[in-house]
């Protein structure tokens, strides 16, 4: 299996594995799964996962390590938080989207079919009005 068909989650919670499982196994993709940023290190390096999706807290760090190293792999923050700060503040330090638990099925496969696509263009958002809304706030 090659590097493009894997997608990393980087979280400590099982259901984050579980449900991006789930929509990578249906786009031919399957998964790495590490609960803190040291054990996804070296498959981010080495491996070169198609895309990460990351808790915003790790119990050793936090996105901002994993965006830094993952770079240009496209993250996807995963958060507790569905507030709109917090949406900016990821999206600011270069996460191509995020998701606020619990997480939702179709979105989940929305975001891969998005970060997996190799088009860039279309990541963050595919709404308008949002992309409108974070130029204006941004």
């Amino acid at each position: 299996m090659t590097s493009a068909e894997h997608v990393l989650i980087i979280s400590p919670e099982t259901e984050h594995h579980e449900k991006i499982n789930a929509s990578a196994k249906k786009h031919g993709m399957d998964t790495l799964w590490c609960r803190r940023f040291e054990e996804a290190r070296t498959f981010l390096t080495k491996l070169r996962p198609r895309a990460v999706f990351c808790s915003d807290k790790l119990p050793d760090g936090d996105f901002r390590k994993v965006i830094a190293t993952a770079d240009p792999i496209p993250v996807v923050v995963l958060s507790r938080f569905a507030e709109w700060e917090h949406y900016l503040t990821a999206l600011r330090a270069g996460a191509c989207d995020y998701i606020a638990s619990p997480l939702d099925s179709e979105e989940t496969d929305r975001i891969l079919r998005a970060v997996t696509s190799n088009r860039r263009e279309n990541i963050p958002l595919e709404n308008p009005e949002l992309q409108t809304r974070a130029a204006v706030a941004g």
